[in-house]
């Protein structure tokens, strides 16, 4: 029966799949949070400016006030140096993660650059819009999600290593079915194939879809070897 290993490599990849979209979420909250900071340091400066001078004319003041408070909220990550009994300042270790963030976005945005300046040299077009790139993931992060990935399809075709060539394969299986029907139809129609055929090719799907990140990766539900199998086959039925 395949039916447990089958269901350990799916709670596995899920897990990976999980685990991959919490840290992007993560990031982005932390990101968005950055971000609002600053942007409402630049606010509260500007709206200061108009609410002293009280004129339509000061919106040059108010612009270089909002542009110095923006500057040193990304200086200072928004967070004051703030001691406790002993002397350390317990917003430290936040500020170094704000300018830590702050590093990575700007190398996942140079990232991004270069790759869609790549993209362009090679003859492709793409109208870029400030903000709709998503530049989540490091380049290590990418590479490790993709081995983790790799490892465990690996190990699903494994999974029907020890079975006989004729059942090996999801398509070896249909032909075998196709075989029967065609020379021993009044047998083929008694056992009902047509009704336990999902159960049978079930096992094979699933290892199949295994592969299938449509979030990340580019890939059209109906040309997976599976589908295309099994349409023919009920097609056939």
């Amino acid at each position: 029966d395949k039916a447990p290993y089958i269901e350990e490599l799916e709670e596995q990849m899920q897990k990976l799949h999980e685990e991959r979209a919490s840290a992007i979420t993560e990031r982005r909250e932390a990101d968005a949070a950055d971000a609002m900071s600053e942007v409402e340091a630049a606010v509260n400066a500007a709206m200061t400016v108009f609410k002293r001078r009280g004129s339509e004319g000061d919106i040059v003041a108010a612009a270089n006030a909002a542009q110095a408070a923006l500057m040193a909220a990304r200086e200072q990550r928004s967070l004051p140096v703030k001691l406790d009994e002993f002397g350390r300042d317990v917003n430290l270790q936040k500020r170094m993660d704000a300018s830590r963030r702050a590093d990575a976005r700007q190398q996942r945005k140079l990232r991004s650059e270069l790759k869609r300046g790549s993209n362009v040299r090679d003859g492709g077009f793409h109208q870029y819009i400030e903000g709709e790139s998503s530049t989540d993931e490091s380049d290590s992060e990418c590479i490790a999600y993709k081995s983790s990935c790799d490892e465990l399809l690996q190990t699903a075709k494994m999974v029907f290593s020890d079975a006989t060539d004729d059942y090996s394969k999801l398509s070896f299986v249909k032909e075998r079915f196709e075989g029967w029907k065609k020379h021993y139809f009044s047998s083929y129609r008694d056992a009902y194939v047509s009704l336990s055929a999902p159960a049978i090719f079930s096992p094979y799907v699933r290892l199949e879809l295994l592969q299938w990140d449509p979030l990340h990766a580019e890939a059209d539900f109906n040309d997976m070897e599976w589908c295309v199998t099994t349409k023919i086959f009920c097609s056939l039925m």
